[in-house]
């Protein structure tokens, strides 16, 4: 699903996220310089609602630049899609409650793709960090699943998380659904537009019998 089609939406968008974060970073610009001089020492309880909810409206808007912006950067390269989910794993072992695999065939080690590397980085970053929130603090795993079906590269991301409800599988898939506390409802929806550039297909399907499976697929 696109939401920014044309290119005159598309820039009128990007044009008013900036404009939107600017004075958000002023303003957080100025909190942190009145905390330096210890102004506001009998608030922290406020100051830090307030800081809050500037990283959320941060966070929003870059996501949403994101979104509509997904064309840009698409310098396409030979990338290594198994080392290339290696170092993004390394980065993540900081989650000591979550054990990472990789399962994939020995040549597929070795096989690369004609992609754009900030895109790919983006994709993985999105699903990462949606698995880890599925899994919370409880004790569990990702595995990454890497195989060629069809003359297409298939990567599954397996968690052992809550799942998703039936009733909201289908409506994850929608720019700013979403059931979490600070969640933007656009990482899912980041990941198809990315994802339909690079002329694949995304999927998202509770597992059997525990968590769910993230599914991308793109062309060798």
């Amino acid at each position: 699903m696109y939401f920014c089609k044309d290119n005159l939406s598309k820039d009128i968008t990007i044009a008013l996220a900036h404009e939107v974060k600017n004075p958000v970073s002023l303003i957080k610009a100025n909190i942190e310089l009145l905390e330096l001089e210890n102004v506001l020492d009998n608030h922290q309880k406020n100051v830090k609602m307030i800081k809050n909810q500037l990283n959320k409206i941060t966070k929003i808007m870059s996501d949403f630049m994101y979104f509509c912006d997904y064309e840009h950067k698409d310098n396409k390269e030979d990338i290594n899609i198994y080392y290339l989910i290696k170092e993004h794993i390394e980065n993540l072992k900081i989650y000591k409650n979550i054990d990472f695999y990789i399962q994939c065939k020995d040549d597929i080690k070795n096989l690369s793709i004609k992609a754009s590397y900030f895109k790919i980085c983006i994709i993985l970053s999105n699903i990462y960090k949606n698995c880890i929130e599925a899994i919370e603090k409880e004790k569990g795993f990702i595995k990454t699943k890497i195989y060629i079906k069809d003359k297409k590269l298939f990567i599954d991301f397996i968690d052992t998380g809550k799942g998703i409800e039936d009733n909201i599988l289908n409506d994850i898939y929608k720019p700013f659904f979403t059931n979490k506390k600070n969640g933007t409802g656009l990482g899912i929806p980041i990941c198809i537009n990315i994802i339909k550039s690079l002329e694949g297909e995304f999927y998202i399907f509770n597992n059997k019998d525990k968590g769910c499976v993230t599914r991308i697929v793109l062309n060798i």
